[in-house]
């Protein structure tokens, strides 16, 4: 038994022994594998930092290229930001202010302006870095708006009386006038610069005023709904829609229903001629139907067959068509159209086509002197709506300013945190800042002065031609007693 319990305790000793040798084990010394992978590190560490100072070193290089701008053509060309550019527009135009306005930008900003502040920290060379880097990407697009802006009012029809002593087809001054708008996709391309459509709108609402002074009016537009691909083309061809019912002329109305005209898909003129007919079919008088299309029917129609339904539906009642830029093949079916609903085809290939053949046709023979003397644009709600656009141009500019400031006087205060600045060139820096700002809102404020005296002389150039049309008229009368 002793024997056994000496054995047992030498087993105990040996076992203990081994156990605490496992533990005192040390360590592995780094595998070769580990070794290679911290040098890798390493180097894609190295080849960051050399790319971000890489990065630095050619903003340094583009600083000479940037401009302060201090006219209306260097305000006018001003860049966004190499950095802001995933910032969205409402945002960069927002009222509002930002809690963190350089939120995401802020450490790729200072290693940009750490080669430039080694360099120099002159305020005019910090202040272009930050227009470089940190410029309202909004500029081109909300600058560009107001700059681009050009005024266009619609001008009364002023004719000569010789133009009006005849009417095609013996029509006299209709009592219902109906217009037939194409809004077609073709109505988007350009004629001589200007767009179909633009021109189109405002010889239509030049003419409904004049026509309204003695018909009652009313606008069908035919070719805005849908698209112009296959898809939308039942939808396109069937929608006919009267955007101004007939009645009296009322100019804000009448305005704002051509205004909201969009030119989009196919040309259902065959649909909107039948359309016109059924509306009118209870209407007693004479009524003319004024369309102004810029090309065949495209929706299997056959408007030959209904604008003669219109012409036989009662006496006095006619199709005439403006062509507006026809190739010879529409130009044919058009004419056509108009030889059936007993009426004139006009061809015209420019803006001032159009207007001219609007008068020479359509305008009515008693020469309202009194009317035309109240005629201009000035007062009219396109004049109203041209201001509250250029205001909202105006705004939405000195958003952007200062967002662009609040960002500036941020960037500051970072290069002060880290230490790339001191306080005193701090406190220069956002002082330069203020007066940056303040020079882009003076800029600002003189484009938008531009624009209203831009405005005002167009509307000006009106009144000049209608008051010279009315001592004209009156001279003509003195004349022929």
């Amino acid at each position: 038994m002793r024997l056994f319990v000496m054995l047992l305790s030498i087993s105990m000793i040996i076992l203990g022994g081994c156990t605490k040798r496992e533990n005192t084990t040390t360590e592995p010394t780094p595998s070769s594998n580990e070794e290679e992978w911290q040098e890798e590190k390493g180097k894609e560490e190295d080849k960051n930092e050399e790319e971000h100072r890489s990065s630095a070193n050619e903003v340094l290089g583009k600083l000479d290229e940037v401009v302060i701008p201090s006219n209306l053509e260097e305000f006018v060309a001003v860049l966004s930001g190499t950095m802001t550019g995933d910032i969205e527009y409402e945002e960069e135009t927002s009222i509002w202010p930002s809690l963190n306005p350089l939120e995401g930008l802020e450490e790729e900003f200072l290693l940009h302006m750490e080669d430039v502040t080694s360099e120099t920290t002159e305020t005019d060379t910090l202040l272009k870095a930050f227009i470089h880097l940190l410029g309202n990407n909004a500029y081109p697009e909300a600058i560009g708006k107001l700059a681009n802006y050009e005024p266009s009012f619609n001008e009364p029809l002023l004719p000569e009386p010789e133009l009006n002593e005849t009417a095609p087809n013996g029509q006299g001054t209709p009592s219902k006038a109906l217009i037939l708008l194409d809004a077609s996709s073709s109505m988007l391309l350009d004629v001589n610069g200007q767009q179909k459509m633009k021109v189109a709108k405002d010889a239509v609402l030049s003419f409904g005023k004049t026509i309204g002074m003695n018909s009652d009016v009313s606008l069908y537009v035919y070719g805005h709904a849908g698209s112009q691909e296959d898809k939308d083309m039942q939808v396109s061809c069937t929608t006919i829609e009267e955007v101004y019912p007939a009645q009296p002329y009322n100019e804000k109305a009448f305005f704002e229903a051509v205004q909201g005209v969009e030119a989009k898909g196919w040309t259902p003129l065959a649909e909107a001629i039948k359309t016109a007919r059924e509306d009118s079919a209870d209407y007693d008088g004479d009524i003319t139907l004024y369309i102004v299309s810029d090309g065949m029917e495209t929706c299997d129609g056959n408007p030959v067959e209904e604008a003669q339904a219109f012409a036989a539906e009662k006496e006095g009642r006619h199709v005439n068509i403006i062509g507006f830029h026809v190739d010879k093949e529409s130009e044919n079916q058009l004419k056509d159209v108009a030889a059936a609903g007993n009426g004139e085809y006009i061809s015209a290939d420019s803006a001032d086509d159009l207007q001219n053949s609007m008068k020479y046709k359509w305008l009515p023979s008693d020469l309202d002197l009194m009317n035309k003397s109240l005629a201009s644009p000035r007062g009219t709600f396109a004049v109203s709506f041209a201001n509250l656009d250029l205001g909202k141009m105006k705004m939405t500019i000195n958003h952007a300013i200062t967002k662009e400031a609040e960002r500036f006087r941020g960037a500051a205060k970072s290069l002060k945190k880290a230490e790339q600045i001191t306080e005193e060139e701090e406190v220069a820096l956002l002082a330069r800042i203020e007066e940056y700002k303040e020079a882009m809102e003076a800029l600002k404020d003189e484009l938008h002065a531009k624009k209203e005296k831009e405005m005002n002389d167009e509307l000006d150039r009106i009144d000049a031609e209608i008051q010279d049309w009315i001592e004209r008229m009156n001279k003509l009368k003195e004349e022929n007693g």
